[in-house]
Order: structure tokens, then C-alpha cells, then sequence
């Protein structure tokens, strides 16, 4: 993808909408080479067949509340911006937590955060962002339906486009006609040091692929945001347990939607 320097047009577009930060300092270098985006987990990145999450597609992380679909796509994110990629979070739902993203890796300062007046709104920036050309990887976060007419244009808009947005919604079956590339999400066994929670295992479907071969899977390890300090402690000494012995305690609360 081929950045256009400056910015200036599209910050003040975006400030008109709810941009709650600019981009400070020079700007990084724009991802090169690869047709896909990172998704921060090799494993996900081979289920797909496509090296990551392809450009140009609406991708759908089809998960019950709380099975990580938030999680994921926050370090998505991440590794988009630690590949030299500029990245956006589309808040109509209102459940990004910026201390949270920090912690799941991602640069505030480089993180274009929006809150649409609505779910219309929200659909209608996406494809504003898709056409500019100018966003590797954004977050659509949607509170309740959307009309499958408006998602499949956005779908359409993408395809032209160098970027990729990851859906995220609140109702069972939203946007599944839509997107192209459908993740289905399902926890398998909390993760746990000692007594304390510190994560869940997901098993990851890979249930639609426009442009690769669907049903791969694989089995993710979702860690709460309380620290990336302790990550490397965490995955050696996490185990899974039954979620019917899971005693969660406040301490180490759910923070993934």
C-alpha cells in the first residue's frame, strides 16, 4: 500500500467525527509485499491460508460475548502497526478502552479512534476509509443490526481497496452474508495460574474464505489485558480449565468482548 504523505485531509476529516488523537512525529513506514495483514497469531495466520487476514476484505469475528473477538481483534491491530501499518478503530458499539488496547500492544499515539453518532454513521466513515486508501486495518465495532445492503456495499468497497476491516457486532448472525472471510469463535477452557483466571483458550473456524480454502482452524490463547510486562511468565505457567471448575475472581476480570 502506498501511503500519501501528509495527512492533514484525512485528520481533520476524522477530528470532525470524534478523532480523539492526531499522529504526532514522522509517520512510519507503510507495510510492504505481503497481500494479507498479520493477525498476531501464527497459528490463525496459517488457518486462513492467506498468511493473515487478505486485503481488501471483510473479515467477521462470529463469537458469543466474551469468547475474545475484541481481544483478537485489538492485537490484530497491534501486529498490523508493529509491520509499519496505520490502523483505526471505529467505536459505534462504545467498548473500546484505550488502557486495554495499550496493554494488548497497540500505540495510542498512532491508533485513529472514532465514534459515529450510529451504526449508518459508522458503516458510512468504513467506506469513506476504504475508498481514501490510506488504512491498513480497522476495527468496525457495532452496537446492534445494520442493513445487510449497507455491509455489502461496504464488502464491494474493500475489494478495491488495500486494507482490511474486522467486524465486530452485537447480534448473532450480523454482517454473515457480508463479509468475506468469517472467523468463528469459541472458548474452549479459561487459562489460569494457580486460582487466578488469566486468559481463555478459543478455538478458532475459519468458516468462509472468499479467496482461500474455508474450515481450517486453530486454538488460540487469549490473555486478559492486565500487563504485558508478565506475558512471557503467564504462557509458560497458564493451564486450561474446565469452565465448569472456573472460579473467576474479581482481581483478574474478563476484559475481552
Amino acid at each position: 500500500m502506498t501511503v500519501v504523505q501528509p495527512l492533514p485531509e484525512l485528520l481533520e476529516s476524522l477530528r470532525a467525527h470524534g478523532l480523539r488523537k492526531g499522529l504526532p512525529g514522522p509517520m512510519p513506514e507503510p507495510i510492504s509485499g505481503p497481500r494479507a495483514i498479520p493477525t498476531g497469531h501464527p497459528g490463525l495466520d496459517a488457518a486462513l491460508r492467506s498468511g493473515g487476514w487478505p486485503r481488501g476484505s471483510l473479515a467477521l469475528l462470529d463469537a458469543p460475548a466474551g469468547s475474545g473477538a475484541t481481544t483478537l481483534a485489538l492485537g490484530s491491530l497491534a501486529a498490523c502497526q508493529a509491520a509499519g501499518g496505520l490502523v483505526a478503530y471505529l467505536d459505534a458499539a462504545g467498548n473500546l478502552d484505550p488502557s486495554t488496547a495499550a496493554r494488548l500492544g497497540i500505540n495510542l499515539d498512532w491508533l485513529l479512534v472514532v465514534r459515529p453518532a450510529d451504526v449508518a454513521e459508522a458503516v458510512e466513515l468504513a467506506g469513506w476509509l476504504a475508498r481514501e486508501r490510506r488504512i491498513d486495518a480497522m476495527v468496525l465495532d457495532l452496537a446492534g443490526g445494520v442493513p445487510a445492503h449497507a455491509l455489502e456495499r461496504l464488502a464491494n468497497l474493500l475489494v478495491r481497496s488495500d486494507g482490511v476491516t474486522l467486524l465486530l457486532t452485537g447480534m448473532a448472525g450480523a454482517g454473515r452474508g457480508a463479509a468475506g472471510v468469517r472467523v468463528a469463535l469459541r472458548r474452549r477452557a479459561w487459562l489460569a495460574v494457580g486460582r487466578d483466571l488469566v486468559g481463555q483458550r478459543v478455538e478458532a473456524t475459519v468458516e468462509r474464505h472468499r479467496w482461500a480454502l474455508a474450515g481450517g482452524r486453530a486454538e488460540l490463547d487469549l490473555f486478559f489485558a492486565e500487563g504485558r510486562r508478565v506475558d512471557a511468565l503467564l504462557r509458560a505457567e497458564a493451564r486450561p480449565v474446565a469452565e465448569d471448575h472456573a472460579e473467576e475472581r474479581p482481581a483478574l476480570r474478563v476484559v475481552s468482548a
